[in-house]
């Protein structure tokens, strides 16, 4: 830990005195500041034991008044860092809630997206995706939930998502390229079902061009 305003003044004090603060700086300050009793005597007591070094020096007349100035102003000191460190730790743990908040408020309208874009397509439709998304494979294990809501099971998509809220805390940058990912991963997805849904409609309508075709040469034979 990096010397006190304290620490750095007594060092010097008994430099100035021709006491060696190496020796007796720690043991000044072990005095001082022993709270059992109160500080006017801890620094008088202080100045008894650095009398006993130097003699009855008239330099030490004023020592006791000093070390207790200085003393007050260390406890001041730390009162104060303690307080920009407390106020530290509050901004710190305020950006992580907002962060965490705000996943979770991403989370929740991406599942506000697909729950709008399901409640355009009827569950006819819905089913229809399922098989033409099954003839081509590229459906795994899924399944309808009650409301014809297809539900896909240990998906790719679901795994990130929990990677994600498991990890939250490892940084914006990450978690912004993973969004990124998947939403560039449910757009190719979601044009593969509307082109796939296309195709089909085609098909059918081609089949039913050519039922009514051979209905009407028939007729006509």
């Amino acid at each position: 830990m990096a010397s006190s305003t304290f620490d750095t003044w007594l060092a010097t004090r008994l430099e100035e005195l021709s006491v060696d603060s190496e020796v007796y700086g720690e043991y000044v300050k072990g005095i001082v500041a022993d709270t059992e009793t109160e500080l006017e005597e801890r620094c008088s007591t202080a100045v008894d034991i650095l009398r006993a070094v130097l003699g009855d020096d008239a330099a030490l007349d004023t020592m006791a008044g000093e070390l207790q100035a200085k003393w007050t102003e260390h406890e001041l000191e730390v009162i104060e860092l303690k307080a920009q460190e407390l106020e530290k730790a509050k901004a710190r743990h305020l950006v992580e809630k907002m962060e965490e908040l705000k996943l979770v408020e991403l989370n929740k309208q991406a599942e506000a997206d697909k729950a709008q874009a399901r409640s355009h397509m009827s569950k006819e439709e819905l089913q229809q995706r399922e098989k033409i998304l099954r003839d081509y494979g590229a459906v795994g294990d899924s399944e309808f939930d009650e409301d014809g809501n297809v539900i896909f099971k240990g998906s790719q998509q679901t795994e990130e998502l929990s990677v994600v809220n498991t990890n939250r805390g490892q940084g914006k940058v990450a978690q912004q390229e993973l969004r990124d990912k998947m939403k560039k991963e449910h757009d190719a997805k979601v044009k593969r079902e509307k082109e796939l849904l296309e195709a089909d409609r085609l098909r059918k309508d081609k089949a039913q061009k050519r039922t009514q075709k051979r209905e009407k040469q028939r007729g006509c034979g």
